[in-house]
């Protein structure tokens, strides 16, 4: 799969402008802060229907504008698909082929992309979230029935929270407490096992990408860390450690246990590698765990996800930056590329070489 054609209006810092990309590597040049980056943002959000590096979508739109619109043409299985976004303050509307879609689940996963960036590092370098964060978008883009999922829980959790704050009556609460239990016991449930099921995944194609990118002696693992130390047993024991929280609950006035509290556990050379493993290594790491989100989409799909680099190529060392480009060379992988310099080992006779200065984009003859 891959884009063919990206058009932007009044999204980030360009008030127009038609991009056609290629099969093959495309490479985006240009200093800090002239648009590269938002480039990259456009076709994930055309991709996802949110935004990875804000949360107020608002902050989108050019300034002294009052909307933005993306439009992208994507090839999958050799047919095209016509991919729309148009946002307003408090209106928003997706379109697969001019069809409005209703729900986000409707939308995500119908093209798959794999985002590599420096800030990935926060993905072992962080707390849970950035790894929980991690997992569920890769479950989303292969199983979007996972996105509403996620919304019903963490709604409830909400209004779980908003009831421990607010209920003075113990009986009252104890009782209120119970009704919500039994709606993140479901969910929670089938979260958990989605989760379990897709870390085992990353677990089976990380392994070969990190033997070829670390020494022999070193080892990698992914842990689901949950209620249990085997899926059979998380299922099990995820109510009772709800009923056996309760009064802690209530006492400390929190949501205390369910997957919105879980981790994936990420082992370097049998030690945690947030605490173990050099900077250096920790990318290498982040390095496998994209390769094997590219593969997974692979089997999955038939097709390679469009891989999106933004700026990560000067942050590896020598080695695994030359394993990166051989891994994209080696298939028909659409790659886009942002740097700040040309640099001549990536560039073929028909290598496109985009030119972005101050919200313009020129392709370079």
């Amino acid at each position: 799969m891959y884009i063919k054609d990206l058009h932007l209006k009044n999204f980030r810092n360009y008030k127009v402008q038609h991009i056609q990309f290629q099969q093959g590597i495309n490479l985006l040049i240009g200093s800090n802060g002239q648009g590269k980056t938002n480039i990259i943002e456009a076709i994930n959000y055309l991709l996802t229907g949110k935004s990875y590096r804000i949360k107020q979508e608002d902050e989108l739109i050019l300034w002294e504008e009052n909307s933005f619109y993306l439009n992208g043409i994507f090839n999958v299985v050799d047919r095209d698909i016509n991919l729309e976004s148009y946002y307003e303050p408090r209106k928003k509307v997706m379109k697969i082929n001019q069809l409005s879609c209703k729900k986000l689940s409707d939308y995500v996963g119908t093209i798959n992309a794999v985002f590599f960036s420096p800030d990935d590092l926060n993905i072992i370098k962080k707390g849970p979230q950035e790894r929980r964060r991690f997992l569920d978008h890769l479950i989303s883009q292969l199983r979007p029935a996972h996105i509403p999922l996620l919304n019903s829980y963490l709604r409830i959790i909400k209004q779980k929270n908003i009831l421990l704050k607010s209920e003075k009556n113990y009986n009252l609460l104890k009782s209120q407490i119970q009704v919500w239990n039994e709606q993140l016991i479901e969910l929670g449930l089938k979260i958990i096992k989605n989760r379990w099921d897709f870390t085992d995944r990353l677990n089976e194609y990380c392994s070969p990408i990190f033997n070829q990118i670390f020494s022999p002696e070193y080892n990698m693992d992914l842990i689901y860390l949950t209620t249990g130390k085997s899926l059979e047993e998380a299922l099990e024991n995820f109510p009772d450690y709800i009923f056996k929280k309760m009064a802690q609950e209530i006492e400390r006035k929190a949501v205390l246990v369910g997957p919105h509290r879980d981790d994936v556990q990420i082992i370097f050379n049998n030690k945690e590698a947030k605490l173990f493993a050099s900077q250096g290594q920790q990318r290498a790491l982040v390095l496998c765990l994209k390769l094997a989100e590219m593969e997974i989409i692979l089997n999955e799909k038939g097709e390679y996800p469009i891989l999106l680099l933004d700026d990560v190529l000067s942050e590896l060392d020598s080695y695994r930056r030359q394993y990166l480009m051989n891994y994209i060379r080696s298939s028909q992988k659409q790659t886009i590329i942002t740097m700040t310099d040309l640099e001549e080992e990536l560039i073929t006779c028909d290598t496109p070489i985009f030119e972005v200065n101050k919200g313009r984009i020129r392709r370079k003859d």
